[in-house]
């Protein structure tokens, strides 16, 4: 027995000690005795004896003023043996006390087993509540263990409550298998019904969100016990055959029930119990597919952490994310199946990916751009090959076709019958439009690069529409991939308030698709219905990139009827274009003459010029017009014209080669000395063409070979100039001056040594290289004084050129060398043999002025065949130089190898002319 406290031993003596006296002897001694043995025992455990005290003598189911019994204080005190005994005296085990308690409900509380155990089978009710709402059921079924088995008992097991519920219902309600095994073991009914009608696996069942009632419900099946539960029929033989994938003869195996009924408990066990969570149902379907109907977000998040597989598909194709789940509960749950990876973009059998049905089954936007944020493809086709955009407008969805177009919606995806949404919105008018035509897609083009305004135009849209498309600024000459644009369309189609309005929107006339035809060409060449129309004022006074107008395009293209009706409509038969070029001068460059005939009927100037000052009979040159060149003159065009650059026909003929055209003109009575601005006559331009033929042509026809153009140039100077031998050949022949200076000084010859050996050669004829020019200047002279390269100079000696010809002064090339200091060049005349000793008037010879030029001259002179060369006195270098008496000139040419013992005529060597001339230096070292 579990320790007393001394208080309430004291108030269990003062409850005895009263029944003693009242229904005891009835003599009155010895009642304080009596008293203090009782408490005396008490306190020493010694129950026994306490018993005799009032066997027989005390009411057994008195009370004291708190309402307590004999019964209740041995509760109290956990005292199983008094408790036994008070019973055994009669107890009333189901007296109450002033708060409504039961010894039982005492013994519940304090989880005493013994005397629970005691009460119970002596009769005590399990099921009343104490003042806390608690029975001893319930307490024994939450406390389980040895308190509930000594409750449970044969009898108590089927007693029941106000409600008609046993023990095992009770075990039910609180989801306890372990209270119910217990509870069965002590014989309970498993399928006895409340007063509800409900047997404890009703109770249990119908937890499903209680995992612990799913196990509960495992117990019972496993007893025999049965409900009225619909998830029992899946669930039952799936536990009596421990397969928790049994499915039943409807496909489902207990999972998908218990997902579709949102029994989150049983759905927690079946995972528990290794079930197979990806089974599917004979429509295909796993739980998960069930959960998301119903919208449990519980059920398919535990669903999910748990490995269901989340892109799993049923028999249609259909994946949890196609599944329409509830407004309430849709945001949440894609943003779940997203949270786990489910791909947004799966087909179903009909090719439709969640955002079709979403869209199709008119869902909020929200859901829509939840599914467009999570990685919907906007532009996914289904087996129609239709994309969301196409759904949202065949099933009037207009609110979702914003947001699409703002992720990227292609409103000219067409399907398998070739039909766009933008289409769609074609037929179906101004809703669909007004949500379709915005200045985001007015840009955008389709596979062929029609935008909205080609198809609008195409298809004969109404004006609104084309001007909401041109008012959120669609480009009005987008070109599609056949370079189209939408007034091509208007044109062919013959559209005539499209057309009008696309003009009048800045359409550009003259832009050509890949065809070469603009919108122009095309109303030109459409007859009367279309230029009706399109002939209007702004088309007349258009003009290109270029400047050219209506008229123009209408000379280019020959239409000589055309050109009198856009006269008459007002076109200025005279309007230039960018260079000038008046309509004339483009039915010249198409060498029409019925055009040209055309275009001047119509008013047009024959003479009138371009920017550059160029006639009609310039630009029939330039364009080799043969038959333009002929109607031009024909009728009363200015042969003889100058452009700003003063040339005339004959010139740009003759430079552009044009024989055919030059031989008319000339024929016809073009000057042949008529010269540009720089002087130049047409034979020098055929030099400067570098056309030997056409010059011959006009020497034949009487034109100057040898005249001279504004900077004095000769057609030599130009031929050599342009380094044409060819034609300086030519020139030659007829008698051409190598020598003739131009304004600036230069002759053709000197050009040459500048620019071409081979030209030197040219002009150095057999007649010419010994010529010289008014200087008296030989080739070799003009060459050394310009600084010819050694090469050309070489050239010449080997071509014939005197290597001692004497100028006006009487000096040689060499001396001209020596002048100017060209070493090289005195190099090369002195070891091709000029005479190192012919003396000019001014009394100087090379060999003289190469001493008083110091020892480059010397060396330059006398480093090769010269150093033994003599006077006529015999006399050679080296004499000179000890006449002169510089020893470094007679060290230098010693060294070179002059040699010191040869005589002149007068027998005398070098040193005799030094001695003679007091040179003791230089005596010096030619003795030694």
């Amino acid at each position: 027995m579990k320790p007393k406290n001394f208080s309430i031993l004291a108030f269990i003596a003062g409850i005895l000690i009263p029944f003693i006296l009242l229904t005891g002897c009835k003599s009155s001694p010895a009642a304080a005795p009596a008293q203090e043995d009782l408490w005396t025992l008490l306190s020493n455990g010694e129950t026994d004896k306490a018993r005799t005290l009032f066997l027989g003598k005390t009411d057994v189911n008195s009370t004291d003023e708190l309402g307590r019994t004999p019964l209740h204080m041995a509760a109290e005190l956990w005292d199983s043996g008094m408790g036994s005994f008070f019973i055994s005296l009669g107890a009333d085990v189901n007296a109450v006390d002033n708060t409504g308690r039961s010894a039982l409900t005492i013994a519940a509380a304090n989880r005493d087993a013994a005397m629970g155990g005691i009460l119970t089978n002596a009769g005590a009710d399990i099921h009343y509540r104490g003042p806390e709402g608690f029975s001893a059921a319930q307490i024994g079924i939450q406390e389980g263990g040895t308190f509930l088995e000594a409750l449970a008992t044969p009898s108590s097991v089927a007693k029941t409550n106000a409600g008609g519920q046993t023990l095992l219902h009770l075990a039910s309600e609180y989801g306890s298998g372990e209270a119910a095994r217990i509870i069965l073991d002590r014989g309970a009914s498993v399928n006895k019904r409340d007063r509800q009608g409900r047997t404890a696996l009703d109770i249990a069942l119908a937890r499903g969100d209680s995992l612990s009632h799913a196990e509960t419900a495992e117990v019972l099946i496993l007893r025999g016990g049965y409900s009225e539960e619909a998830i029992f029929s899946y669930l039952a033989p799936a536990v009596r055959s421990s397969n928790y994938s049994m499915r039943t003869a409807d496909g489902l195996a207990p999972i998908h029930f218990a997902a579709r009924e949102g029994s989150i408990g049983i759905v927690r066990f079946l995972i528990n119990k290794k079930a197979d969570i990806n089974a599917k149902n004979a429509a295909g379907m796993t739980a998960l597919h069930e959960s998301a109907r119903s919208g449990d977000l519980e059920t398919m998040s535990l669903l999910l952490s748990s490995g269901i597989a989340v892109n799993s598909r049923d028999a249609k194709g259909n994946t949890a994310m196609h599944i329409v789940m509830p407004p309430e509960t849709r945001k949440n749950g894609l943003d779940l199946l997203f949270a786990y990876n489910a791909d947004p973009n799966i087909k179903d059998d009909h090719g439709d990916t969640p955002l079709h049905i979403a869209i199709a089954l008119n869902m909020d936007t929200a859901t829509t751009d939840r599914l467009l944020s999570g990685g919907a493809n906007v532009t996914i086709r289904n087996i129609e090959g239709k994309t969301p955009l196409h759904t949202a407008l065949e099933e009037g969805r207009y609110h979702t076709i914003p947001l699409l177009l703002s992720r990227g919606a292609d409103i000219f995806a067409a399907d398998n019958h070739g039909v766009t949404p933008f289409d769609l919105a074609l037929l179906q008018g101004d809703e669909s439009l007004s949500a379709m035509v915005t200045p985001g897609t007015v840009t955008l083009s389709d596979s062929a690069g029609n935008t909205q305004l080609h198809i609008a135009v195409k298809n004969g849209a109404e004006l609104r529409l084309i001007s909401q498309i041109l008012d959120y600024k669609a480009a009005v000459n987008a070109r599609n991939q056949a370079g189209d644009t939408a007034l091509h369309t208007a044109i062919v189609l013959n559209e005539a308030e499209i057309g009008e309005l696309l003009i009048s929107r800045g359409a550009d006339i003259f832009a050509v698709n890949t065809e070469g035809h603009s919108p122009l060409y095309l109303g030109l060449t459409g007859g009367d219905p279309v230029r009706s129309w399109m002939l209007n004022p702004t088309v007349i006074a258009a003009r290109d990139g270029l400047g050219n107008g209506p008229l123009h395009y209408a000379a280019q293209w020959k239409m000589d009827k055309v050109i009198p009706e856009l006269a008459a409509r007002g076109a200025d038969i005279e309007s230039p274009n960018a260079t000038g070029e008046t309509p004339l001068f483009i039915a010249v460059k198409q060498d029409s003459p019925s055009t040209i005939m055309s275009v001047l009927a119509s008013g047009a100037q024959i003479n009138g010029r371009d920017t550059l000052g160029n006639t009609a009979l310039h630009a029939a040159v330039r364009w080799n017009a043969q038959s333009g060149t002929e109607t031009l003159i024909y009728a009363g065009a200015d042969i003889n014209a100058h452009a700003l650059n003063g040339k005339t026909p004959l010139h740009d003929s003759v430079r552009l080669g044009m024989v055919s055209i030059e031989e008319t003109l000339a024929m016809h009575g073009a000057k042949l000395e008529e010269r540009d601005n720089e002087g130049n006559t047409p034979f020098m331009e055929a030099v400067l063409a570098g056309l030997p033929a056409a010059a011959e042509r006009l020497a034949e026809r009487g034109a100057d070979p040898t005249a001279r153009n504004s900077r004095g140039d000769t057609p030599l100077h130009i031929a050599v100039g342009i380094n044409r031998n060819d034609v300086a050949t030519l020139l030659l022949t007829w008698g051409a001056p190598i020598h003739a200076r131009n304004s600036s000084g230069k002759t053709p010859f000197q050009i040459a040594l500048a620019t071409s050996p081979a030209m030197v050669s040219t002009l150095l004829t057999k007649d010419r290289i010994l010529a010289s020019d008014d200087n008296g200047y030989s080739p070799l002279h003009i060459a050394v004084l310009d600084e010819a390269p050694g090469d050309m100079i070489r050239a010449i000696i080997q071509q014939g050129g005197r290597v001692s010809a004497i100028d006006s002064s009487g000096q040689t090339p060499l001396r001209a060398a020596i002048n100017t200091e060209n070493w090289e060049a005195a190099r090369i005349l002195a070891d091709a043999g000029s005479d190192i000793f012919s003396a000019a008037a001014d009394g100087e010879s090379p060999a003289t002025a190469s001493l008083k030029k110091g020892s480059d001259a010397v060396k330059a002179l006398f480093s090769g065949r010269a150093i033994t060369a003599r006077d006529s006195a015999g006399n050679t270098i080296l004499h000179y130089a000890a006449q002169n008496g510089c020893p470094e000139m007679v060290a230098l040419l010693i060294e070179m190898g002059a040699s010191k013992n040869i005589k002149n005529v007068a027998d005398e060597s070098p040193i005799d002319i030094a001695r003679r001339w007091n040179r003791e230096e230089v005596t010096a070292l030619l003795s030694g």
